[in-house]
């Protein structure tokens, strides 16, 4: 099964993705930050500067700290290049 996102939290420029997982996620092969978009309806642009994977979350630092009055969105494409995708390790 894949894995699935269970909780998205964001502190500063620090967007964590949690996963339900029966494993760890694969922290060799995972997608570049090119695969994920995060927006913030009529704020300033968001681009995803890195992606780190630990256990069974994946942090992106954000090119700002996003404010406690925003909204963020947070999507994800699979990228097609291998076997950089979010996976199981």
């Amino acid at each position: 099964t894949p894995p699935v996102i269970e909780t998205t939290t964001v502190n500063g420029n620090q967007l964590t993705l949690t996963y339900t997982d029966a494993s760890n996620l694969d922290v060799v092969n995972t997608a570049a930050a090119s695969a994920y978009v995060v927006s913030s309806a009529g704020n300033a642009a968001i681009s995803v500067r890195s992606v780190a994977v630990s256990a069974k979350t994946v942090t992106l630092t954000l090119s700002r700290a996003v404010t406690s009055a925003e909204t963020v969105t947070v999507s994800y494409t699979k990228p097609t290049d291998g076997n950089n995708v979010v996976q199981d390790a």
